[in-house]
């Protein structure tokens, strides 16, 4: 994701993500794919239901695993890159997915939690 000067924005490890109001109508859509999709003819036709699904959003068919990650809850990269582990997803992969999510506004950042208030300073009389 780059911000308006075109720099790369970086966030840090603990930086958690959410999905965006567009992303959970994405994920929603993607879920009732996978349903039709499960009656049909086999690889092909998922495929191609995959791809079907992402191009009105501007997302590439494997989004979609992404975008139900993200939506079982805020997750940072490398929750996702050891949840995703199984699918045979690298961690390039899964950061090159979030920036492409962000920049299509389907996932937002969590705001950080303020920090604790600072106790006053004990005084001695």
């Amino acid at each position: 994701m780059s911000d308006e000067r075109g720099e790369k924005v970086r966030f840090g490890r603990a930086q958690k993500f959410q999905l965006s109001p567009a992303g959970v109508e994405a994920m929603e859509a993607y879920s009732l794919m996978i349903k039709e999709a499960q009656s049909g003819l086999g690889r092909a036709q998922f495929d191609a239901a995959r791809t079907e699904w992402g191009a009105p959003r501007k997302l590439a068919p494997e989004d979609g695993l992404f975008l139900v990650e993200f939506g079982e809850g805020d997750r940072t990269i490398p929750e996702a890159v050891r949840n995703l582990d199984g699918c045979g997803t690298t961690a390039k992969e899964v950061k090159a997915a979030v920036e492409r999510l962000l920049a299509l506004g389907m996932l937002r950042p969590v705001p950080a939690e303020p920090p604790p208030p600072v106790a006053p300073p004990r005084r001695y009389w």
